[in-house]
C-alpha cells in the first residue's frame, strides 16, 4: 500500500476530506497537521474512527512508517469504503505548518475536577470514574459538540478517547484540554482524587 503524494494530500485538504491521524497520542499532541483528528492506533482505534468519521465518505489516514497499512486494513474490515494513507513525514520534510495541543499531567488533575468530563463509554464510566465527574461519551460529543464548553478538561481510561475528543473539538473551534494517560495515570499519580 502506497502513501499518497503531498500534492494529492493537499488536494484532498482543499476539498474538505476528513483527516484521521492514527499516530500515538503524545506524537500527535506535539505536532499534527491542522484540521486532523487523532484516533490513535494504540487505543480503541476502530471505535474512535467509527464515532468520528463517516464510513461512506473519503478518509485520509495520516500515519508514520509501517502503521498506515495496519490502520488501512483495520478500517477496511470495519466497513470504511474510501481510504487513503499519507505519511506524516512527507508533511514535516516539506516544512509545512503543524499545530500542537497542550495537555495536563495526571498530577495536576485535582485542580480541574470542577470542569472535568469523562468521555469514556457509559459502561466503563459506571465501573470507575472520578467522583462527581459526569459522563459525556465521545460518540455524544461528536453528535453534539455543545455538550462540552471551552476550557473543559477531558479524560478517559487511558487518554486515547479524550485526545480524540480534544482534537475533534479543536477542529470545531472549541478549545479543551485532556489529561495525559487518563484515569489509569490518575490512579497512580493523583492518589488524593476521589475515584
Amino acid at each position: 500500500m502506497t502513501s499518497i503524494t503531498l500534492a494529492k494530500f493537499e488536494s484532498f485538504q482543499k476539498t474538505g476530506v476528513s483527516l484521521l491521524d492514527c499516530r500515538p497520542t503524545d506524537d500527535f499532541a506535539s505536532s499534527f497537521i491542522p484540521d486532523s483528528v487523532n484516533a490513535s492506533i494504540n487505543g480503541s482505534f476502530e471505535y474512535m474512527a467509527t464515532c468520528l468519521f463517516s464510513k461512506k465518505e473519503p478518509l485520509v489516514i495520516i500515519c508514520k512508517d509501517h502503521r498506515g497499512s495496519e490502520a488501512f486494513l483495520r478500517l477496511e474490515i470495519e466497513g470504511f469504503e474510501d481510504l487513503h494513507t499519507f505519511d506524516f513525514s512527507k508533511w514535516v520534510n516539506e516544512g509545512k505548518n503543524t499545530n500542537t495541543i497542550s495537555r495536563y499531567k495526571a498530577t495536576e488533575a485535582h485542580k480541574y475536577v470542577s470542569v472535568m468530563k469523562d468521555v469514556s463509554n457509559s459502561e466503563d464510566w459506571e465501573v470507575l470514574h472520578v467522583k462527581d465527574v459526569i459522563n459525556t461519551p465521545l460518540i455524544d460529543i461528536v453528535q453534539n459538540p455543545s455538550l462540552v464548553s471551552k476550557g473543559d478538561v477531558l479524560y478517559c481510561g487511558n487518554g486515547h478517547k479524550s485526545l480524540a475528543a480534544v482534537s475533534f473539538l479543536k477542529k470545531e473551534g472549541v478549545s479543551t484540554i485532556d489529561i495525559v494517560g487518563g484515569l489509569s495515570a490518575m490512579l497512580v499519580d493523583a492518589p488524593d482524587l476521589e475515584i
